[in-house]
């Protein structure tokens, strides 16, 4: 609950800054989390799974912090150099405020797995809830004080970096003394284990960092900003997607294991039925409460562009079953799979987003990304069917023999 809790603390963020700001200030928040939202798929290297997981202790707490430490400082460089690139010195400033709140969350987030290792879950919550309250009142009195969106994030990156240190890492060091590691080959052992599903990760956010870029500068910040601003409630339905199936996924991943796959089909074509009742009543209850939820949230003037919205909560939901998918087939380890269609999915948004954007404006960012993510669920299906059709046969196979 306290990551759901976090997660609505940042979502309310950009409802806040339209509401006592302008688009043009919703511009650079929403650039400013895009983009570090891509390169915190980089400090977090996708390995929080892993470091819970590990019961035999293959690492040590120490490797998975120092670990954390390294892929952190080549996260925020790498994104301060990439965002140089088409931005101004404002939205550099912005993205590179933002980014060292990316940075406390991966380094909170190695302190949360030695706390999950030791059934520590209060110590996590309490942080989550702590840092969601201090980012949203510190976000909101700044804005409200000099409406300045770099020095809000500023100021929110401190007090969140001061949160880790004095809460979060003091209280896993209490459970665990650790001393990070930097330099051991068990360290770059375990970052070439997690280097496929970082990458996975990685090109995922870049599908949506990459269209709202190409918005930005056909278009302008403001653009952008309006986009986002529709955007922003859609963003529950992710979150809402990922935090009711996780709490499954081991269980699923079990009956893998066990090699019930006959079992194992029902689970995941159930799923799939699931996936289509959830779209229908996704659907149904945005139109029916879509613009009565944006006026109440965003005011009156944001109906004006309406006809973003719909498009938006489809690719939001097919985001969420590409999360959802992803994690059965990373479950059962097929991350080469994973990544190989990825890189084919990110090549055909490469080569078609600067042509919806130009054909359809602002509604060009949601229509590229239901024609990319559309091809890649239909990839992961055909993925899951055939591995699950050969291990019915080889299977079938054995008990004949």
């Amino acid at each position: 609950m306290g990551s759901i809790f976090y997660c609505a603390c940042q979502w309310l963020i950009t409802v806040i800054v339209v509401r006592v700001g302008t688009y043009q200030d919703a511009g650079y928040l929403s650039l400013a989390m895009s983009t570090s939202s891509s390169f915190s798929a980089i400090s977090l290297f996708s390995m929080r799974s892993f470091q819970v997981s590990d019961v035999k202790r293959e690492y040590s707490s120490d490797i998975y912090v120092g670990s954390r430490i390294l892929t952190s400082f080549f996260a925020f460089f790498s994104c301060v150099f990439v965002s140089i690139w088409g931005n101004s010195f404002y939205q550099i400033l912005c993205i590179m405020a933002f980014m060292l709140v990316r940075i406390s969350e991966a380094l909170v987030d190695v302190m949360h797995g030695i706390d999950q290792k030791y059934n520590h879950y209060d110590y996590i919550g309490k942080s989550y809830i702590c840092r969601g309250i201090v980012t949203v009142v510190l976000f909101s009195v700044i804005q409200l004080l000099i409406k300045d969106v770099f020095i809000a994030l500023l100021c929110v990156a401190i007090i969140n970096w001061l949160i880790a240190f004095f809460y979060d890492w003091r209280k896993a060091y209490h459970l665990e003394h650790f001393i990070p590691v930097i330099r051991t080959r068990k360290l770059i052992e375990l970052l070439i284990k997690c280097t496929p599903i970082m990458l996975f990760n990685f090109i995922l956010s870049l599908e949506t960092l990459l269209p709202k870029n190409i918005l930005q500068q056909k278009y302008g910040v403001e653009a952008l900003g309006i986009y986002s601003t529709i955007a922003s409630p859609a963003l529950v339905v992710q979150v809402f997607a990922s935090v009711v199936f996780n709490p499954f996924l081991p269980a699923i991943a079990q009956i893998y294991v066990n090699k019930d796959f006959i079992k194992y089909r029902k689970i995941i074509h159930n799923i799939y039925l699931l996936l289509v009742v959830l779209g229908v009543g996704v659907t149904a209850i945005a139109m029916l409460l879509g613009k009565w939820g944006l006026k109440l949230l965003l005011g009156e003037n944001i109906l004006q562009y309406y006809e973003l919205f719909m498009p938006i909560i489809w690719c939001t939901f097919l985001m969420a079953i590409i999360w959802i998918i992803s994690a059965i087939l990373t479950a059962m380890r097929k991350l080469k799979l994973l990544l190989a269609g990825i890189i084919g999915d990110f090549i055909i948004c490469s080569f078609t987003m600067d042509y919806f954007i130009g054909q359809y404006g602002k509604n060009g960012v949601s229509f590229v990304q239901l024609f990319v993510f559309t091809i890649y669920i239909i990839y992961m299906v055909v993925v899951l069917e055939m591995v699950i059709r050969y291990q019915i046969r080889k299977e079938g196979k054995k008990t004949y023999v």
